[in-house]
C-alpha cells in the first residue's frame, strides 16, 4: 500500500510544477481543436497541487481553451467551400445544398445556446467551434459566449477541487451549475 501513497505524492508534486501548468494550458488550447480527451482531469490535478492559485489556473486554462476554439472557428470558416464541394458531390438524397443551408440557418438561430452548452458541458467543444465557423456564426459572438461558458466551467471544476471538503460552498457551486444548465435549456426552447 505504501507504493500507492508514494505514487500519489509524486503525481501531486509533478502537477504542482510550472511545467505542468504550461502543459495544461497548451493541452487546453489543442483540446479545443483536435485532442479528444477533456482538460478537466489535468485542471483538477494542477488545482489540487496548487490550491492557493486555483482561480488563476482555471482562468488561464479557460482563456487557452477559447483561443483554441478561435482556431477551430477559423478552420471551420476556411473549410466551408471544401465542405460545400463535398456536399454537392454526395447523392442528392443523402445531402444537398438546401439541407446544408437549413442546418446553417438553424445554427444561426440556435447558436447562442449551442455555443454556451458546448463551452460549458463535457460535449466536445471542438465540434461546436468548428461548426460555428463552418456555418458562419459570427466570430465575436462565438468568442464572447465561449469565454463565458469556458470560464464558468473551469472555475467550477477548480472550485470543486479546491473546496471539496466544504459542503456549503460545494452545494452553492453545484446549484449555480444547475441554474446555468437550466437557463441554457430554457434559451433553446
Amino acid at each position: 500500500m505504501n507504493w500507492i501513497t508514494q505514487s500519489y505524492h509524486r503525481a501531486l508534486s509533478a502537477a504542482g510544477t510550472k511545467f505542468a501548468r504550461l502543459f495544461l494550458y497548451g493541452f487546453s488550447f489543442f483540446e479545443s481543436i483536435i485532442i479528444p480527451i477533456p482538460t478537466d482531469p489535468l485542471l483538477a490535478a494542477c488545482t489540487h497541487a496548487k490550491p492557493q492559485i486555483w482561480r488563476k489556473i482555471a482562468l488561464i486554462c479557460a482563456l487557452s481553451s477559447v483561443a483554441g476554439g478561435a482556431v477551430g472557428w477559423y478552420l471551420g470558416a476556411f473549410s466551408a467551400d471544401y465542405v460545400m464541394q463535398m456536399v454537392n458531390a454526395l447523392p442528392h438524397a443523402v445531402m444537398n445544398e438546401e439541407k446544408f443551408t437549413t442546418v446553417a440557418e438553424a445554427f444561426q438561430k440556435l447558436g447562442l445556446p449551442l455555443v454556451l452548452i458546448g463551452a460549458f458541458t463535457p460535449l466536445p467543444f471542438k465540434v461546436i467551434a468548428i461548426s460555428a465557423g463552418l456555418f458562419g456564426y459570427p466570430l465575436l459572438s462565438f468568442l464572447v459566449i465561449a469565454t463565458i461558458g469556458r470560464i464558468a466551467r473551469f472555475l467550477l471544476v477548480g472550485a470543486m477541487v479546491r473546496y471539496h471538503r466544504n459542503g456549503r460552498i460545494l452545494m452553492a457551486l453545484i446549484s449555480a451549475f444547475l441554474v446555468l444548465v437550466l437557463f441554457a435549456f430554457w434559451m433553446i426552447s
